[in-house]
């Protein structure tokens, strides 16, 4: 008799434990991606079920940049009349971000501590994001996202040979493919996530440093253009590159510099993108009156960067606004560049890039929110004055509304950005909204990969002709 009791209790607690089991799988989410382990530039589809129809569901993403800060997004969506939703059709009712945006949990995250101002990937393999998903009565069900930095086939080899300092990216066995060479701007050193990413679109690819780097200048000042063509002649007899489809992209001080190396040695290079650039050769940031490049010894003619002190001194007479310079009132430098530009005609005449001299496609991107200096003003005189010298290269110019100075590659955290200046010892913004900086950074980087394939392989068909 005892037996049986025991029997039916274990028979009874089996039951229960089923059918509790049984309801739990029944009432959690469901998480649905469409590619849990994708490169970081390339948009996925996430859908949540389980649901019933009309319930609200809270999303929350989290991640961690590369000094282990936690960053985090949320939104809360109410479910269709399937008990479905899908983050490509539906508007959150609230959270970090708004509208209809596939992939807005990503770039909408901002860092759990306030001291942080700006999101670094740092070199890594992958960045994880975690999406959780909870409702009212239900289990909160977590699930791992991994973005990929660089695809398995991608070769990463350092350089330090031949006076050049840099890093080669490129896919395993390509043999006599289009390259591309990328240069940054005054933060300097070789940052590698941009140029990875390239690589992974099939492109062999050097990230190239030019100061701030062991064996290179500490500042960027006094830079030889030598450095630069011994570099791209380095690249070229490369065995995985085509020495007759090799791009330029620069971004910033990088994008100055790219404009600069087409219009002296326009032979070189098949193609240039100048992300946020300047139409201007400027000073080193050092000091007015060094020189950031020089070419068989000499400076070129530059125009002297405005400092602080000068800023400063404009916002006293009330020509620029003041800003103190604090995290809280950051500096915005790019009133005092306009106010250059228009007050001194003939030094802008003698330091304006001959772009005239680039015979090359040309791709020009820049944000019109820039705080850093006014690179949408730049771009148009740069193609104001291609069209004034009857150039018959073909060049694009686009720019974007809510976009400041740092734009690059999409569906990362984008929130308006500040920067410590090193050598001012100030901080300043960059300009932009999150949102703003985001669609400029989706839009162009694949207005980026789309130029770079048509233009370096019009290279090799031209080549073959």
């Amino acid at each position: 008799m005892k037996v049986k009791v025991i029997v039916l209790i274990l028979a009874t607690v089996v039951l229960c434990v089923s059918i509790f089991l049984v309801m739990l799988i029944w009432c959690s989410p469901k998480i649905t991606i469409s590619d849990t382990s994708a490169l970081i530039d390339q948009p996925i589809e996430i859908i949540i079920s389980n649901f019933s129809a009309h319930e609200h569901i809270r999303l929350e993403a989290s991640c961690k940049d590369k000094n282990n800060n936690t960053w985090v997004s949320h939104a809360v969506f109410e479910s269709d009349k399937d008990g479905i939703v899908n983050l490509a059709r539906q508007a959150p009712l609230s959270g970090s971000y708004s509208g209809i945006e596939p992939m807005g949990l990503f770039w909408s995250m901002i860092p759990v501590d306030k001291k942080v101002s700006r999101f670094f990937l740092g070199h890594r393999a992958e960045l994880v994001v975690i999406l959780s998903v909870s409702a009212k009565n239900r289990p909160t069900v977590h699930k791992k996202i991994y973005r990929v930095l660089r695809s398995a086939n991608i070769e990463r080899k350092e350089i330090r040979e031949h006076g050049v300092v840099g890093t080669f990216f490129y896919p395993k066995d390509m043999r006599k493919g289009p390259g591309v060479i990328v240069l940054y701007g005054s933060g300097g050193g070789i940052p590698e996530t941009k140029v990875e990413l390239l690589a992974s679109h099939g492109y062999a690819t050097l990230a190239l440093g030019y100061f701030g780097v062991q064996g290179l200048p500490e500042k960027l000042e006094r830079i030889p253009l030598e450095y630069f063509t011994n570099a791209i002649m380095w690249f070229k007899l490369q065995s995985q590159v085509d020495a007759q489809s090799v791009a330029l992209v620069g971004t910033s001080r990088g994008g100055e510099l790219v404009l600069i190396l087409a219009s002296q040695f326009p032979r070189e290079v098949a193609a240039v993108v100048a992300n946020v650039p300047s139409s201007i050769v400027y000073s080193a940031f050092s000091g007015p009156t060094v020189p950031a490049w020089t070419y068989h010894g000499g400076a070129l003619p530059f125009m002297s960067t405005p400092t602080q002190q000068k800023a400063i001194k404009l916002a006293q007479e009330g020509k620029i606004a003041m800003h103190k310079g604090t995290k809280e009132d950051p500096f915005i430098s790019a009133p005092a560049f306009v106010y250059d530009v228009v007050q001194y005609p003939k030094k802008v005449k003698a330091a304006s890039i001959a772009v005239e001299r680039i015979r090359c496609p040309l791709l020009i991107l820049s944000g019109d929110a820039d705080a850093m200096w006014p690179s949408t003003m730049y771009g148009d005189r740069i193609m104001e004055r291609l069209q004034q010298k009857k150039s018959t290269i073909k060049r694009t110019h686009l720019h974007f509304a809510d976009a400041g100075h740092a734009f690059e590659f999409p569906y990362i955290p984008s929130m308006s950005q500040l920067s410590y200046h090193t050598v001012g010892n100030f901080w300043l913004t960059l300009g932009g909204t999150a949102a703003g900086n985001a669609h400029a950074s989706e839009q162009a980087w694949y207005a980026t990969l789309a130029f770079l394939a048509d233009t370096l392989q019009s290279s090799a068909d031209g080549k073959d002709n």
